[in-house]
């Protein structure tokens, strides 16, 4: 291993004190509001009626929430705003660590969100960062780089926690083999704006939330088996797809928006699809199926290659676990794939509730008897 002194080895040093500190404890800019709900919802045509329809969402979650994987979106800065001298950034730790270890370029390659507490239109959340690793100097096919893993913590007003994400970044220097890579970074994948998907068994549209699922019924844990597939979602993706996903999710990253940037700086071919709108093309492809009695518990995805306009998106699910827990809240295990001409791109295990028998709603459960 090669030794650090100096500066280097006073950064490194910074580095690992950070490890398992609260840092950047802050609260949002703006309350949830329907008019983000709608935009992201846009962005990935999810025409889940709990985000559309407030009478829907009064009867099976109590009131109109936002899906629950716009999770960043509310911490997300605003790009500029009066009297603000320096840009904000979300997930301030990751471009700390960029800093001090001399690792000019970054990509996120795994991604783990817990979902707790629904948010509610109106909530204002707060948010603290915490460094949980950072792996030694490794060679990677981009140059050499180091890992670290960042969980992001949201609490709302009410001190409930709402969810826990947990970021795996690689920082790292462009090495003399980096354009053989062009088009392979690992990072976020895109949306389409190409072949609309409707939802199977929506038999009324916006407003039948208690029919869904097959042959317009309500989809139970009894109509479930391991080995099931889910039906396939073919999407074509182009520039505005990316750049609407960016939008959707405020994220102001060039690399989602400037080709230029994301050809010479980045080493990609084009602009590309970022990480929560991402996690949006998963929550829409899985509630296509379940319906809005489904209740994402735990999503975990890891970027292999990215997804750039042109490419056609291909969603494939198959279920492999079923069963209910000691709290008697029926889990579904979900293995997805998101892939480009038969090339997966990105691989996703995914966790989520539905009813056990007619009359069961996982989104009445209260916190001490939600095991995400």
């Amino acid at each position: 291993m090669k030794r650090l002194d100096g500066p280097a080895a006073d950064a490194l040093a910074r580095v690992r004190a950070m490890v398992g500190e609260a840092q950047y404890e802050e609260t949002g800019e703006f309350p949830v509001e329907h008019g983000y709900i709608w935009t992201s919802c846009s962005s990935v045509e999810n025409a889940n009626p709990l985000f559309w329809d407030d009478a829907t969402a009064e009867a099976i979650t109590g009131g109109p929430i936002a899906p629950p994987t716009m999770l960043s979106v509310w911490f997300r800065p605003h790009h500029w705003a009066p009297g603000r001298e320096k840009v904000r950034l979300p997930l301030q730790v990751h471009f700390d660590l960029k800093d001090l270890l001399g690792l000019p370029e970054a990509v996120m390659t795994d991604n783990t969100i817990v979902f707790h507490e629904p948010v509610r239109v109106g909530d204002v959340l707060r948010t603290r960062q915490i460094l949980r690793s950072v792996s030694e100097e490794k060679a990677t096919k981009l140059g050499p780089g180091r890992f670290w893993v960042i969980d992001v913590e949201y609490t709302n007003e009410r001190g409930e926690l709402v969810g826990v994400e947990s970021y795996t970044g690689l920082g790292y220097r462009r090495g003399r083999d980096a354009d053989a890579g062009r088009g392979e970074v690992p990072a976020a994948t895109g949306t389409g704006t190409g072949s609309p998907h409707t939802p199977a068994g929506d038999a009324g549209g916006i407003g039948s939330a208690a029919k869904w699922g097959p042959d317009g019924a309500l989809l139970l844990l009894a109509d479930v088996a391991e080995g099931d597939r889910l039906p396939s979602l073919s999407y074509d993706v182009t520039a505005t797809t990316v750049v609407l996903g960016a939008l959707a999710s405020r994220d102001w990253r060039p690399m989602h928006h400037d080709k230029d940037f994301a050809v010479h700086r980045n080493g990609t071919r084009d602009i590309f699809l970022n990480t929560p709108n991402q996690a949006a093309w998963f929550e829409r492809y899985v509630t296509d199926w379940t319906g809005p009695y489904g209740r994402l518990g735990r999503m975990r995805f890891r970027m292999r290659g990215s997804v750039f306009p042109g490419d056609t998106m291909v969603f494939d699910g198959v279920v492999d676990e079923v069963g209910v827990d000691d709290a008697g809240c029926g889990w579904v295990g979900l293995s997805i794939t998101l892939s480009v001409e038969g090339d997966v791109k990105t691989a996703c295990d995914l966790r989520v509730a539905i009813p056990v028998e007619e009359g069961d709603n996982p989104w009445t459960r209260p916190s001490d008897r939600w095991r995400p």
